[in-house]
């Protein structure tokens, strides 16, 4: 009996530990209770094997420590866990009739992002001047992959 609650506490002790590096990093709760696991563990090995089974129990441990700790940083472990999908997809981006000095309308509030519309396209705009009300006209200053900078149009 006494060696079945040693292989239980040396389990639970380990996948804790391991979670606490994986799973839950920085938490530490998770890592301090396996390590009380695996340390109960040598003491009952200690106390009710004696001291050669407990000998014996703390290499065991060690080694299987070790062991754990290799095979579950080598790369190899985690290529069946991560996701392979390539992301093909692009960001919508500004289109290509949009140039400096056009005028564009603002449809909500420029805080100082916002949406602008450019004759019939919609997009992203970021103002110069700070907060630029809905409803107000504005003139790009400069077009970038995927918004346009704005400024308040002057009359």
């Amino acid at each position: 009996m006494e060696w079945l609650i040693l292989v239980v506490l040396v389990i639970v002790g380990f996948t804790l530990i391991l979670l606490e590096f994986l799973v839950f990093p920085g938490v530490n709760v998770v890592g301090i209770i396996g390590f009380i696991c695996v340390a109960v563990a040598v003491y009952v090995a200690y106390s009710s094997l004696g001291g050669w089974a407990g000998h014996l129990s703390l290499l065991g441990i060690a080694g299987a420590g070790f062991a754990v700790t290799y095979y579950a940083l080598r790369s190899k472990t985690w290529r069946r866990c991560q996701l392979d999908a390539q992301i093909d997809s692009t960001v919508e981006g500004v289109e290509a009739g949009i140039k400096e000095g056009d005028t564009a309308l603002c449809l909500g509030r420029l805080a100082p992002m916002g949406k602008v519309r450019v004759g019939e396209a919609v997009m992203e705009a970021q103002s110069q001047d700070g907060y630029v009300d809905a409803n107000s006209e504005v003139i790009i200053v400069k077009v970038l992959k995927s918004k346009v900078i704005v400024k308040l149009k002057t009359k």
